[in-house]
Parts: C-alpha cells; structure tokens; sequence
C-alpha cells in the first residue's frame, strides 16, 4: 500500500524516511542533502546506496557521510555534479530574503537531467497548535512554499506532489520539552516551551497513555528538464 496521498486531506501516517525513499523512486545517484543539521538523514540515504553528501552551515558530527559546511546559497561545488538536491525540512530555516538564491544554487548544482526535491512541513495538525504560542513558523513555512511556486510557474518546471503524515511520540511533557531544547535552530527558551497554554494543548494529545503530535507533510519533486509548457 503507497504511504504517500495525492489529497492531502487523505494523507497517512508515514515515516519521514519511510516516505522520502517511496518519493524518489528506484533511480539511485548523487543526493546532495541540503541543510542536513546532523546528517542522519544523509547517513540513511549512504546506507541505502544513494551517494549522500550533506550540506549545513553548522558542524554536525553524524558518522559516515561526507559533509559540506556552508550556507544553501554559496554551494561549494561544480555546477551540474549531483542527480538530485534535496531540501528535507530545511528550506523554511533559510532565511527569507535567501531562499531564491538557495533554490538558484540546488539547480546550479542539478545535473542535466536532476531533480530538486523540496519536503516541507504545514502549518496544520497537532504539532502547529502546542507549538504556535512560542515557535510558530507559519510565515516562514508559507514563504519558502511561495518561493517554490514563484520558481516552478517562471521555469514552467514539471511538479510532482505528494504528502504524508508525519507523527512523533512523548512519554510525558517532560521528555517533549527535553526534544524541544535539542532543536539547532530554535529561538526559544525552555520557559516559553513550558508556558501553560503549550502544556494545556500538549495534554489534549494523550493517547492510551502516551502523547501523539501530528502534522501534514509536504512533498514536491520539481524536474529541471522538463516543462510543465511542453506537449504530453
């Protein structure tokens, strides 16, 4: 059964990873992961026989794989080097007046016939509502989302998209306050994670004892060598 939904009202449960490798399909080759933070992701692509390279501004230390530290808008490599530019998460913490200039790069770095692969969460579910009163990224995430469609309807690149559901479990409130605070790219103190309202919300998720945040998951494969202007 596909894990990934055309309707995004219809959208499944479904690993991260689980969902990413059903997305690209059986063509393996060069995956640059672009803003890798720690490059689990990236080590998982390695293993599954996908030449990973990672890409982030910070050093992460995750084994096995070849890192890059760099910002996504200078790419330290060779134009056309690499069969597919992937944005998993990442594209919404770049910073605004950027991320033309990131896209720009990932397709410098695509080759003739790459693909760019942006993955991105929605501000909807579970997750969005304990979060919002202290990280709300709901402007963020719709400005890299514009950004996208700015690149795909000037290019007239072809659009594939799917989506999932992605779920995270907590034993108590502790250990999601404890996951919070592990996040590089948070803004947030520990106080304002443990606010009453965020606690209130994060008690209306308990399920047969453990607690279930959800939150829908985008997924868009743009391929540069094809037009959405062309004839079928």
């Amino acid at each position: 059964m596909p894990l990934l939904s055309l309707d995004p009202d219809q959208a499944c449960v479904a690993k991260p990873f689980d969902a990413l490798i059903e997305f690209l399909g059986s063509e393996k080759g060069a995956v640059l992961d672009i803003g890798c933070g720690e490059g689990e992701m990236t080590d998982r692509l390695s293993r599954f026989g996908y030449r990973a390279i990672g890409l982030d501004p910070l050093r992460g230390s995750g084994p096995g794989i070849r890192r890059l530290q760099a910002s996504a808008e200078a790419i330290p490599l060779a134009s056309h080097v690499v069969d597919i530019a992937l944005f998993h998460w990442s594209l919404h913490h770049v910073p605004q007046e950027s991320i033309p200039q990131a896209l720009a790069e990932a397709k410098r770095v695509l080759s003739t016939k790459g693909r760019l692969l942006v993955i991105e969460p929605e501000p909807t579910g579970s997750w969005q509502v304990v979060c919002r009163s202290f990280h709300d990224e709901t402007e963020a995430q719709a400005m890299a989302a514009r950004a996208v469609d700015i690149m795909v309807e000037t290019g007239g690149y072809l659009r594939r998209r799917r989506y999932y559901l992605s779920e995270d479990g907590f034993d108590d409130f502790d250990q999601f306050v404890e996951v919070m605070m592990t996040h590089a790219y948070n803004h947030y103190t520990e106080a304002q994670v443990r606010q009453r309202p965020v606690r209130e919300a994060f008690d209306l998720c308990e399920v047969g004892g453990s607690y279930r945040l959800f939150q829908r998951i985008r997924m868009d494969e743009i391929s540069m060598n094809q037009s959405s202007r062309e004839p079928a």
